[in-house]
């Protein structure tokens, strides 16, 4: 019976994240926005001291660097960089685990903080049926706003997210596959939860909590 396989992005799928990334992969086309690099270089530190939050300084570096993009310009350039992403940092095991779901037709979801930009565009060049990740919020004349359409899709609210599409009971045959003690929500609340390179507090939750552990490299 086919079942439901929900992947996390960042550093399950791919050896890094992407955010910053593309910040930074945006910002080259556009050189006057590095002059933003200060200002978020002070947030990242206030938040690695415990000064501001995660989602601050994301939304930061988004305001700053992608704020005020034309939307046919912000979504061409997600969709070359994320082919480029496809390409250059997927793990080596990704593929086969996509595919193994695929010819299971298996329900393939993409659950991800990163954003609509890149990770819709992701999730089509490699197969997926389902993209549920951070959304971009547009102003009336469709240039990007700066801010984030609803919540950071991260820990529970990735997993509430989840539940929205697909109820609030995993249906069964439901398997969740992430690398971060966030997710670990998520993994429980999957039918099956997979720790995929787990970072230390994943890996010793998947002990504690009888996750499968997975080496995708």
């Amino acid at each position: 019976m086919p079942g439901i396989a929900i992947f996390d992005l960042d550093r399950t799928m791919t050896s890094r994240g992407c955010f910053t990334p593309f910040i930074l992969y945006v910002a080259k086309k556009y050189p006057s926005r590095f002059l933003s690099v200060p200002h978020i270089a002070v947030a990242a530190a206030a938040n690695i001291f415990g000064f501001c939050q995660r989602d601050e300084v994301k939304l930061l570096m988004w305001r700053r660097v992608i704020g005020g993009i034309s939307r046919g310009e912000i979504e061409s350039l997600g969709a070359t960089f994320s082919q480029t992403w496809a390409q250059n940092q997927l793990r080596h095991q990704t593929r086969a685990s996509i595919k193994k779901h695929q010819e299971a037709g298996d329900r393939l979801i993409l659950a991800t903080a990163a954003m609509d930009v890149i990770a819709e565009a992701f999730g089509r060049t490699l197969g997926f049926d389902e993209v549920i990740c951070t959304r971009t919020d547009w102003t009336a004349d469709n240039r990007v706003s700066g801010n984030f359409d609803g919540m950071n899709c991260y820990g529970e609210e990735k997993l509430r997210r989840v539940k929205m599409v697909l109820g609030n009971s995993a249906p069964p045959e439901t398997l969740a596959y992430s690398d971060h003690i966030t997710d670990l929500p998520l993994l429980l609340w999957a039918g099956s939860g997979v720790a995929v390179n787990p970072h230390r507090a994943l890996l010793d939750a998947a002990g504690r909590h009888g996750l499968r552990i997975e080496d995708w490299d």
